[in-house]
């Protein structure tokens, strides 16, 4: 029984030879090719292939989806050899869908808005400078491709919004965003269960979980995002009813306590003052709720010795003066090179010269630091790209709101999916904002795709409803 079995697998394999064997031979002439000639970059004609392979059997849509959880989500000691060979992968298999879609003719391809165009010209030509002006070392030549890499993928899932049968495209990037923050929470309760409830408890609450993302902060910044963009599907008409009411709120519960389990004091702070923002347009009456339980707090703080303790272990009250010395380093840094920067990645080298006797601690911690950053965004982009970084830091900000703000006063009559969508997009904007006061990374971190990417992928959405309904009209209408 168990020979007739194998000999008839042996019939079905000649048989799908015999059927495909062009397309077997073809791939595996390339693969000897490829991998002679690259041998010492193996990954690289291994992750060609695989693309190749993809492009051939899944469609746009699905390989975009799977992309994108695995350019944020695949991340961390497990797979930080394999980084290389996703990214590859992905913007190989991006290429080949654009290309089928658009050809060769650049007049065919779809343009992003100008302003869009304008700022990814800005930090490209700043980065460029920097490394030009400060010595043209690989640190800044390494930022800059990473940068056009970077871009090049916001570009390709730009024009697949840009689809002339692109009904349901925005929801792909956005169901991506959502799958991907629900493998990263998984990773986070596997740590906690790891690790033991009661380290938890025994560390009085200064526990801090980030699963295979390893950076608190910055996963906090993604699990936020989601949470603005789950409580906009409810008012969306295209999302089913059983999605909005079974599991939008299974998933705020989770993104909620994941942020908790994160303890991000500037996520926590900054996606507050987003969902006021967002809230005072939908619900007043929810803000009246979230006064009311935060002045029930406030209270029992004041009242209560046991609560006022596990809240200030919580906050870690005593570490908030560490950033002090990190603010005034970065302040002293752009006090001394107010015109150039110190160049792309080089703030950290500047950074131990900068510290004060009182901080000598802080050598200590260059261990956890690696390199350390001033903790605000638009500092960190001066200190190390001198004018130029004033102008970037004030454009990817300014361009945001100014699209999202025309957008909301366009749309607010007729209150459709597009005014709603611009609505959760822009208190995406603001919660990215407050949270630049005191963090680095998942604004424009020079190309650092897992934690840059759920961010870039709200602008180019955000991008493309200002050009369908600002630059297409006016166009139009010319």
């Amino acid at each position: 029984m168990e020979f007739r079995l194998i000999k008839e697998n042996i019939k079905s394999l000649i048989s799908y030879f015999n059927v495909n064997k062009k397309e077997i031979v073809a791939y595996s002439f390339l693969a000897a090719i490829m991998f002679a000639v690259f041998a010492d970059i193996y990954y690289l004609p291994f992750a060609l292939l695989v693309a190749i392979i993809l492009y051939n059997y899944l469609n746009e849509k699905t390989f975009i989806f799977f992309s994108i959880i695995i350019l944020i989500s695949f991340t961390g000691e497990a797979v930080e050899n394999l980084r290389d060979y996703f990214t590859i992968l992905a913007i190989i298999g991006l290429t080949l869908f654009f290309i089928k879609k658009y050809g060769l003719n650049f007049n065919d391809y779809p343009k992003p808005p100008k302003l869009i165009l304008r700022l990814w010209f800005l930090f490209i030509f700043t980065l460029a400078f920097s490394t030009i002006i400060n010595g043209f070392h690989f640190a800044g030549i390494d930022v800059l491709f990473k940068a056009i890499v970077f871009f090049s993928i916001c570009y390709f899932l730009y024009a697949f919004l840009e689809e002339k049968d692109n009904k349901f495209n925005h929801y792909y990037l956005i169901l991506s965003l959502f799958s991907a923050s629900l493998i990263l929470s998984i990773t986070v309760y596997y740590e906690l269960i790891s690790a033991g409830f009661t380290v938890f408890l025994v560390e009085g609450f200064f526990a801090r979980f980030a699963g295979v993302y390893g950076n608190f902060n910055t996963l906090a910044l993604v699990i936020s995002l989601n949470v603005i963009l789950s409580i906009i599907a409810i008012y969306t008409e295209n999302v089913p009813g059983w999605v909005k009411k079974y599991f939008i709120p299974f998933y705020l519960i989770n993104n909620f306590f994941i942020i908790f389990l994160t303890n991000s004091r500037a996520a926590i702070l900054a996606l507050s003052v987003a969902l006021l923002f967002l809230f005072y347009h939908l619900n007043k009456k929810i803000i009246l709720l979230f006064v009311g339980l935060v002045a029930s707090v406030l209270l029992l703080y004041l009242i209560d010795p046991f609560t006022q303790s596990l809240i200030d272990a919580y906050i870690r009250l005593d570490t908030v003066s560490q950033r002090d010395y990190l603010w005034a380093a970065g302040i002293e840094v752009m006090k001394d090179y107010p015109i150039f920067g110190v160049g792309t990645e080089m703030f950290h080298h500047k950074f131990y010269t900068y510290v004060p006797t009182a901080g000598a601690y802080m050598f200590d911690l260059f261990r956890i630091l690696q390199k350390p950053h001033p903790h605000n965004y638009s500092l960190w982009l001066i200190t190390e790209n001198g004018i130029l970084g004033w102008i970037c830091a004030f454009a990817i900000f300014g361009f945001y709101f100014y699209m999202g703000f025309k957008l909301i006063k366009k749309l607010s009559i007729q209150k459709d999916e597009p005014y709603y969508f611009s609505l959760g997009l822009t208190a995406v904007g603001i919660l990215v904002f407050v949270r630049s006061f005191f963090e680095v990374e998942g604004i424009f971190s020079y190309g650092y795709i897992s934690r840059d990417l759920p961010f870039w992928i709200n602008y180019i959405l955000l991008g493309y409803y200002y050009k369908k309904y600002f630059e297409n009209q006016e166009a139009q209408s010319s």
